[in-house]
């Protein structure tokens, strides 16, 4: 009976196999092969199931042994058809089974057919360029604690199309949308001044002296100012990109001035004349003659000591009170003296670009005013392709360069004019050539003999003057209060902000601000008229204290605006 075949019935579905037997001892895989033959089911398929022989299915090392058993009834699980494996690109998708990554590169064409030539990149308001723009989002959100924006999917498209646009020659106007808020709103600080490094960072400083750098959408860097409040920010002037030990950017306010690495690595500081603050501040680049060149950092002064009212409140009782009294009144009449007089000069300090430190002045030049003249303190400083221009409280405007000969830079003055019965209150450059001004009208200011008089026409208007010939070219007036912030744009216009009782951002067209500068030009009545603009759309920014051009980091004409607005930056594309 040992050596004797076992009859086999295979039980398959409703289907039974009764033709076969097995030699006992045999393994379960000569077993399988058998009901493979019958079945056409493949071995690595079959579940055979007999449990009066063996305890759940068989496996291929198991010996079959009958137990006493003359037959078996074996069931099988399994199934015969053959699945055909199709290529991976040929195969279903399913987002589950995707990476982030892979995710975006398979939906991308349902939303963007953007070609990588068309990608624009505002580093400061953009993802990385790839999967990390697709946010899935369908309007404006929460990117983190700190910054609130449009999709960045929607901004991308946006973009795109402006750089479309001029690519078919049409004029690439700003949408005004605002596509992202940058700060927390809650924030006790305002932020005062904006700067945009050459890497596309936003540095913004604030008047609770702190100093954060922004960069595709995040704040990477949050450093403190030296001293209680920041005033200003510049860019350093270079034309190479900078490394950690280089400058790269300054800051100013309340009594001190501070250099900083791209890294927020604090350089060098100094601070003002004492009792004074930095009322403005101007950075730009010489030649040395040599074929190198010198970066030049000025800075002018405000007062900031105040006269304590009650100083002199004690009436002097004897001889000896009183000549103390004299004296006191006298040296306090010394200091302000003094403080005026400083509020009046400009310091310049001059760095070599050759050395590699960098944050050291080589020297030093102090522009006083004229001593025959009527003078007042400065109020804005602006370079201007090398040249500076001095903006002050009487309205006055002066225009300095500096030569080098015989390896000794000397100064000079080229221009002097005056806005009478005005102070100026902001100064930009317009189109490489033309020189921006904003007045506020004052009636305690002085005539200075030596400047040309311009007439303040429009008292809230922008003048656009041509600086060689001492001469306004046109006026730009539609502001209710003092244009504070003017902002010169990367295709020739302007965006103006007006002061708090006006509170508009207004964008004002290339094309009508050079066709009014070659109507002034080309007219051969002395006697006409400036031409003077009136028309230009307001922005959604409103009231802001700073404006600065964000540029597309892969060098086409399209461009967003980072506006200080309060205690947050509001980027307009």
């Amino acid at each position: 009976m040992v050596n004797e075949e076992l009859a086999m019935t295979i039980k398959w579905g409703k289907q039974r196999y009764a033709t076969s037997t097995i030699q006992p001892g045999s393994s379960g895989h000569s077993l399988k092969l058998q009901v493979q033959t019958l079945t056409g089911v493949p071995v690595h398929r079959q579940k055979l199931l007999c449990k009066s022989v063996w305890k759940g299915t068989l496996k291929d090392d198991d010996t079959i042994q009958p137990n006493g058993k003359s037959s078996l009834i074996i069931t099988l699980i399994g199934n015969a058809d053959v699945l055909v494996e199709k290529p991976l690109e040929e195969r279903p998708l399913f987002s589950e089974d995707l990476t982030p990554e892979e995710l975006w590169k398979a939906t991308r064409p349902q939303h963007m057919d953007t070609k990588e030539e068309d990608i624009v990149d505002i580093i400061a308001l953009q993802k990385e360029v790839g999967f990390e723009r697709d946010d899935g989002k369908a309007g404006m959100y929460q990117y983190n604690r700190l910054v609130t924006g449009l999709p960045q999917h929607q901004i991308n498209d946006m973009l795109v199309r402006r750089k479309k646009q001029l690519e078919n020659n049409k004029t690439d106007e700003l949408t005004g949308e605002v596509a992202m808020t940058m700060g927390m709103e809650i924030r006790k600080g305002y932020v005062n001044s904006l700067a945009v490094l050459p890497n596309g960072t936003i540095v913004s400083g604030l008047d609770d002296g702190h100093v954060q750098l922004w960069r595709r959408g995040e704040l990477v860097k949050d450093l403190k100012h030296p001293s209680a409040k920041v005033e200003h920010v510049l860019v350093w002037p270079s034309s190479t990109n900078h490394n950690s030990g280089l400058p790269s950017f300054v800051t100013a306010g309340d009594g001190c001035i501070c250099m900083w690495s791209t890294d927020g690595q604090q350089l060098t500081r100094f601070g003002s004349y004492p009792g004074t603050s930095p009322s403005s501040i101007s950075m730009g680049r010489i030649s040395n003659g040599q074929g190198g060149y010198i970066t030049c950092l000025a800075c002018s002064s405000k007062i900031t000591r105040q006269i304590d009212p009650h100083k002199f409140r004690l009436v002097p009782q004897n001889e000896a009170e009183r000549q103390r009294r004299r004296a006191a009144e006298a040296q306090e009449q010394m200091i302000q003296d003094e403080l005026n007089s400083v509020s009046k000069n400009i310091r310049v300090f001059f760095y070599n670009e050759d050395d590699q430190s960098n944050s050291t002045a080589v020297r030093q030049d102090v522009i006083t005013p004229d001593s025959t003249e009527d003078s007042a303190p400065i109020t804005n400083l602006l370079d201007m392709n090398g040249r500076l221009v001095c903006g002050d409280a009487h309205g006055g405007i002066r225009i300095y360069e500096w030569i080098t000969e015989s390896n000794n830079t000397v100064r000079r003055q080229i221009s002097h004019m005056q806005f009478r019965g005005s102070s100026i209150a902001s100064l930009a450059m317009v189109q490489e050539k033309h020189l921006a001004v904003s007045i506020q009208p004052r009636e305690d200011t002085g005539i200075q003999p030596s400047a040309t008089p311009l007439q303040p026409t429009r008292p809230r208007g922008i003048y656009i003057l041509d600086i060689t010939q001492a001469t306004v070219k046109a006026v730009l007036d539609a502001h209710k209060d003092t244009v504070q912030c003017t902002c010169p744009l990367p295709n020739g216009g302007i965006i103006s902000a007006g002061g708090r009782m006006d509170a508009t951002c207004r964008l004002w067209n290339s094309i009508d601000i050079s066709n009014a500068i070659q109507a002034t030009t080309d007219e051969s009545n002395e006697e006409e008229e400036v031409k003077v603009l009136t028309d230009a759309p307001i922005l959604e920014p409103g009231y802001v204290f700073d404006l600065q051009v964000l540029p597309d980091s892969n060098g086409s004409n399209v461009y967003g605006i980072a506006a200080a607005r309060y205690n947050v930056i509001k980027i307009v594309i």
